[in-house]
């Protein structure tokens, strides 16, 4: 399926496409592990998800669902995982307050890897967003609710918790410019 998403251009795909398609999917994926049957699928479209990657969009009972060639064949992320991903998406705005606010100097030195940031450089949190985020969840928000919004094609925050969290990040987050080979050390020490 990932060949097909490389070979195959954005947009709904017709009839002969859509056909061939559920003949790969069939081929790759029993009834048993398989999310969707394509005798349920109406339409198949390809389109670009928020990170601007390809994936599928199905249509099965007037509605589509965005999904990724994993999530396509029957995988779920995990609870924490997509709790993860929608206070990301929640705490956006403060990235992008802060790319506005401290205009990227290539030269300045990455207080990670020692070496000029570069033009790839990328925001990342002074105090680990793991450790925000457990910080947060300790403070009586372990049971964040949190759910797919099919428009932004990504997991969204409800509320009231959207807006503790936003706060939160606000008010406790250290944001910094980084080179891309600092943030990926970075992310590899907290990771562990």
């Amino acid at each position: 399926m990932s060949e097909y998403l490389k070979t195959h251009t954005i947009g709904k795909l017709d009839e002969l496409d859509t056909d061939a398609f559920k003949h790969i999917f069939t081929k790759h994926y029993t009834p048993d592990e398989a999310k969707y049957h394509t005798h349920d699928i109406t339409d198949i479209a390809i389109v670009l998800d928020p990170y601007k990657r390809k994936c599928f969009s199905i249509c099965t009972n007037e509605v589509w669902y965005p999904l990724g060639v994993k999530r396509l064949a029957g995988s779920n992320r995990k609870k924490k995982a997509n709790l993860v991903r929608a206070t990301r998406l929640a705490i956006q705005p403060d990235i992008d307050n802060f790319r506005s606010k401290n205009t990227l100097n290539p030269a300045d030195m990455c207080p990670v890897a020692n070496k000029p940031l570069g033009t790839d450089a990328q925001v990342d949190h002074q105090i680990p967003f793991n450790v925000l985020l457990t910080e947060w969840l300790d403070k009586g928000n372990e049971n964040a609710a949190f759910a797919y919004d099919l428009d932004r094609m990504n997991y969204i925050l409800q509320e009231p918790y959207h807006q503790t969290w936003t706060q939160f990040h606000t008010d406790k987050a250290v944001l910094r410019w980084v080179s891309k080979e600092g943030n990926h050390y970075a992310h590899t020490l907290y990771m562990k």
